[in-house]
């Protein structure tokens, strides 16, 4: 069996094919031949899945999972606990509680283990074009997402072990530590207070300092964790002067992860020697050996079973190889979901908004607000700039073989190497970032850019194409706070139809939001501005966007058609299942992240996150994970 030190089990990944090592440990995969020379394999593999990503179609529905007879129903067993998808949050869940040998956990996933494809950090784009992204989109939108294809965003959401930790840009940024102080308030609970949380967060960290002139507040990361946080190798010289220009302009350059939230940096990533740690591979791999644990794949969660006498959670009911299951809960289930399908699920067992789930038909257990409150991060795509540096270009099988020694272009998703946290006006002298600035040295622009960012031909041809890729150096804003509200909600009472997500970014009354994102655009054009950029030659660069034509370029009026032209998602919804003790405001789960008014029945992803973070939420899912596993360990001791 496949059980002991996780860092063990990943220098198996590492040394061999990762069906070398599912072998090893004995799990089912689609593919069984070992390639004989590494390099080669990887390099087919890297030129095929990019072929295939730009006639990709993505699924419209869950459909692939329907029973073959929807009446036959048969009973897969009684367990403790059940988790209901294998998430970031998820798989730390299940794999905490099943320390506890008297607990018998039962972890439900829709999709697969990653692969060898997974773990390139760079296929950051094609791994999109595969199974292991649900593929959904938003409605259209009236403001933002207008310069996309039918002004939908695309909503990219991991479907596998880990979740969306399997295709995201694997950057690990846990946010000021006025968030958690801020979330504890809110509950009334310490228990989420930047106090309370360091130590979890530390607990799943393994923290290796390998750029060592990154900077790096030591006491606050953890070692010997589950979960491997590195930097990248080597650095761009564009990266040295995004950090150069930052000092110059008074920003100054820290490890934005030490609690303030603020400060210039190199990323820190979850990778290991430059491959993906996703959370499959972290918290679920080294123990499936445990007999206590029981993960079950290619699983899709239909229902929650609700005992309506006693309001409580007595299991879930599941498809799996076109077969109809039930499955029992003699403690608890644990939505892990993720922010739209835990809504999505709750509202199908008839948890959420009393007049929504009459339209459709499906009987009230509970009235609450699931699915009103969802935040995310608006992003806007929109300023690129040109330098004279040009970035070498390395035939691809070079690339592989750099990869395979843990560091290069590979080893990194979509060049993402530079952010920058800072104060706008709104939190100015707060020490409370709220503004985000993400710097993408050259060679980020690619074939699937437009498809990935779903552009229309017009704006890919004003923004993108004219940039020369090995020089240019791409940068995105990102508003951390925004006011602006979206939803999720059923399409329908079918379990397999896609929930209905309008992600509804920049339609704040007062327009802060829109405010926040200009004024961030500012600081980019005061950084270009620097000694350190302009001896790179740093220049504004695509041309006019059409969209805006009748507004001066340049001009605040010009910026604020821009962004709403190209401002979209960055994987990073929340809180669809809101923290709070008041469900008449729309709070969903309490402080414990049970739900209000049902017994048994707990949330752990994203979805209760009572607002936005200013980081990036992977590291406080998984923060989230590791609180509600000891909470439950504590009430059920």
């Amino acid at each position: 069996m496949c059980y002991g030190n996780p860092k063990i089990i990943f220098l198996l990944f590492s040394l061999l094919s990762w069906e070398s090592v599912t072998g090893y440990c004995n799990t089912q995969n689609r593919r069984s031949a070992t390639p004989v020379n590494e390099v080669d394999y990887l390099t087919n593999l890297i030129e095929t899945a990019q072929k295939n990503a730009l006639t990709y179609q993505f699924p419209k529905n869950a459909d692939r999972y329907k029973p073959t007879d929807e009446n036959k129903i048969e009973d897969f067993g009684t367990y403790d606990f059940i988790i209901v998808g294998a998430g970031g949050s998820g798989t730390v869940v299940a794999s905490r509680l099943s320390e506890n040998d008297n607990f018998n956990v039962l972890l439900l996933e829709a999709g697969d283990f990653g692969n060898n494809f997974t773990d390139i950090p760079a296929m950051y784009f094609p791994v999109e074009y595969t199974d292991y992204n649900w593929g959904f989109f938003s409605t259209p939108q009236k403001t933002c997402c207008l310069g996309m294809v039918d002004k939908k965003c695309p909503l990219p959401r991991g479907r596998g072990v880990g979740g969306s930790t399997l295709i995201n840009g694997g950057i690990y940024a846990r946010g000021s530590r006025l968030d958690f102080d801020r979330w504890a308030k809110h509950v009334n609970d310490s228990t989420w207070s930047y106090e309370k949380v360091l130590p979890y967060f530390k607990k799943s960290e393994d923290f290796h300092h390998r750029d060592k002139a990154a900077p790096v507040y030591e006491p606050v990361h953890g070692k010997g964790g589950l979960w491997n946080v590195e930097y990248h190798l080597p650095r761009s010289p564009q990266l040295n002067s995004w950090l150069a220009a930052n000092e110059e302009l008074g920003y100054g350059v820290a490890d934005y992860n030490s609690g303030t939230g603020l400060g210039a940096s190199p990323f820190q990533l979850n990778t290991i020697n430059g491959r993906r740690l996703d959370g499959g591979k972290a918290f679920i791999h080294p123990f499936l050996g445990r007999k206590n644990l029981h993960l079950v794949k290619e699983a899709y969660v239909t229902k929650i079973l609700i005992d309506h006498i006693r309001s409580s959670a007595e299991g879930v009911v599941f498809t799996l190889h076109h077969k109809k299951y039930t499955a029992k809960a003699s403690k608890e289930v644990i939505m892990s979901a993720g922010v739209f399908q835990t809504p999505q699920l709750l509202m199908l067992s008839g948890i959420g908004p009393k007049k929504h789930l009459e339209s459709l038909n499906i009987p009230v257990v509970k009235n609450l607000q699931v699915g009103s409150f969802l935040k995310d991060h608006p992003t806007f795509y929109g300023v690129v700039f040109g330098s004279n540096y040009t970035e070498p270009t390395k035939p691809l099988k070079e690339q592989v073989e750099e990869y395979l020694r843990g560091y290069g272009a590979l080893s990194l998703s979509g060049n993402n190497q530079g952010v920058g946290f800072f104060e706008s006006k709104f939190t100015k002298g707060t020490g409370y970032p709220d503004i985000e600035i993400g710097m993408v040295p050259a060679v980020a622009i690619s074939d699937l850019s437009q498809r990935t960012f779903s552009l229309t031909d017009q704006t890919y041809e004003d923004l993108w194409k004219p940039m020369n890729r090995s020089q240019s150096y791409i940068t995105y804003v990102i508003s951390l706070h925004a006011e602006s509200t979206g939803t999720v909600r059923l399409n329908s009472s079918d379990p397999y139809e896609y929930p209905i997500v309008d992600v509804n970014f920049l339609s704040d009354p007062k327009g802060k939001d829109i405010e926040t994102i200009c004024e961030g655009v500012q600081i980019l054009m005061n950084l270009s501005k620097t000694q350190a950029f302009q001896k790179i030659g740093a220049k504004l660069g695509g041309r006019p966007l059409k969209a805006c034509k009748e507004f001066e370029y340049l001009s605040k009026p010009y910026w604020y058609c821009a962004i709403r032209q190209v401002t979209m998602n960055i994987y990073h919804p929340a809180s669809t299942c809101p923290m709070g003790n008041n469900p008449e405001r729309g709070d969903v789960v309490d402080s414990h992240c049970k739900v209000h008014g049902i017994k048994k029945l707990r949330i752990a992803d994203a979805s209760v996150f009572p607002f936005s973070l200013a980081g990036h939420p992977t590291a406080a899912v998984v923060m989230v994970g590791e609180v509600v596993s000891d909470l439950i360990k504590k009430e059920y001791q």
